[in-house]
């Protein structure tokens, strides 16, 4: 994974201490734990043979994981990095420890569709660790947000729609179809291919919101973008005549088409997206107007 010094040397701080998995992207299951620090972020990169000191693994466990790496890439492929854990202090050898004895006392079955917390209703718990930022991410997706650009202000006027995760919720959208739930899913942090998951993404950023048609026509915005994690993730023209309000709420939705390439989308989703500034404290709405727009 070759990444430019300034956002390793940002991925590097992020990371601190932290605790990985590597994938064999053959079966989608984990074949090797592994902790390391931001001192060998910063001097061996991103590779997945050198995330841990070779030092710090016992020869033929060094050995096997070598040969593992090697089997993948000679059939064309490369590990997945999944950081388990990171920000960590001493605590992270523990969190290693405590990752390969789970891992060690379950039979792991192939997945055709890896990803984080891809099967959370196999436990009955509520996952806690999210809210405070350091759970479970996939290494290509941490950097893809370091190395995410600024949104700049050379773009056509937009509504940013803030998503948070996904929820599973049956409601009519705008046209009468129905959607099966509105926010952001995990999974599409991982897939290339945009348009696999454009329809769904579409449904949850075109309903159901406190807005005016009139300002969205008056400012000539033409576009709703859908941003997670304060990324741009996915552009959307707006279909000026297919607007409808819900007549109990009076809030209101729209059409969109999904936008897949062209300038527009180069200078508002690109390669990794580009990052949105921070919402001010105490801010609660999704919507923000881009770049400024008076009300």
């Amino acid at each position: 994974m070759k990444v430019e010094k300034k956002v390793l040397e940002q991925v590097a701080e992020y990371l601190g201490n932290y605790v990985y998995l590597l994938i064999d992207p053959r079966t989608g299951n984990p074949f090797y734990v592994g902790k390391g620090t931001r001192t060998r972020v910063l001097d061996h990169g991103l590779e997945a043979d050198a995330l841990t000191a070779p030092t710090e693994e016992p020869q033929g466990e060094h050995s096997r994981k070598i040969t593992a790496i090697h089997g993948i890439r000679q059939d064309g492929l490369e590990p997945e990095i999944w950081i388990l854990r990171h920000g960590m202090g001493s605590e992270y050898t523990q969190v290693e420890a405590a990752a390969i004895d789970l891992l060690s006392s379950f039979q792991l079955m192939p997945s055709q569709t890896p990803h984080p917390l891809a099967h959370l209703d196999q436990l009955t718990n509520a996952r806690r660790e999210s809210s405070h930022g350091h759970g479970i991410e996939t290494l290509e997706n941490i950097v893809s947000e370091f190395a995410a650009p600024d949104l700049g202000a050379d773009t056509p006027p937009l509504l940013l729609v803030t998503l948070k995760s996904w929820v599973d919720a049956e409601e009519v959208t705008p046209g009468g179809s129905v959607r099966a739930g509105y926010g952001f899913k995990s999974e599409w942090l991982s897939t290339g291919d945009r348009a696999l998951f454009a329809a769904e993404l579409g449904d949850s950023v075109r309903c159901w919101w406190k807005l005016s048609q009139s300002r969205i026509e008056r400012d000539g915005i033409e576009h709703v973008v859908a941003v997670h994690r304060g990324v741009t993730r996915g552009l959307f023209k707006i279909r000026q005549d297919a607007w409808e309000q819900d007549p109990i709420t009076g809030r209101r939705g729209f059409q969109v088409s999904p936008v897949l390439e062209g300038p527009v989308f180069d200078r508002v989703i690109g390669q990794y997206g580009y990052r949105t500034p921070a919402k001010k404290r105490g801010a609660v709405t999704p919507l923000t107007y881009w770049p400024t727009v008076t009300g």
